[in-house]
């Protein structure tokens, strides 16, 4: 088991950037055919393509301003759009209204949802996209 401890900022240090990054990727170093979860603080899509490289997958909700990120434009209450790479599904779903839940996925890829995925009207039940089928 592999613990990095994070005491603040040095001083005299400069600020790191891609700080997520390397401490995901130091973390996982010895890791293969998982999948990683994490906070979304360290979660990017660069961050997806080296883990893929690894043979690591991420399921993980991602802010909705990082700058990789294609604009949504979906804003209708329960709506869901997607957004696909050769190895990556990102999707923007609105479960109340002025509320984003974006998902970075690089384990499952597809445009299937199960009708129990469907949002309440207090939450987002996230299942697993292979025991679903597919419907538009």
């Amino acid at each position: 088991m592999k613990i990095q401890i994070y005491t603040g900022k040095k001083k005299s240090a400069v600020a790191e950037k891609n700080q997520g990054t390397r401490v995901v990727t130091d973390l996982t170093s010895d890791l293969r055919g998982h999948n990683i979860t994490c906070d979304n603080f360290f979660i990017s899509y660069n961050l997806s393509q080296i883990l893929l490289k690894r043979k690591l997958t991420m399921l993980e909700t991602i802010r909705k301003n990082k700058p990789e990120l294609p604009p949504f434009s979906n804003k209708e209450v329960y709506s869901s759009a997607f957004f696909f790479t050769d190895d990556t599904t990102v999707v923007n779903y609105i479960p109340k209204r002025n509320k984003n839940v974006v998902l970075l996925n690089t384990l499952h890829h597809g445009k299937e949802l199960c009708r129990e995925t469907i949002a309440t009207s207090n939450y987002f039940k996230l299942q697993s996209i292979k025991s679903c089928r597919g419907y538009s």
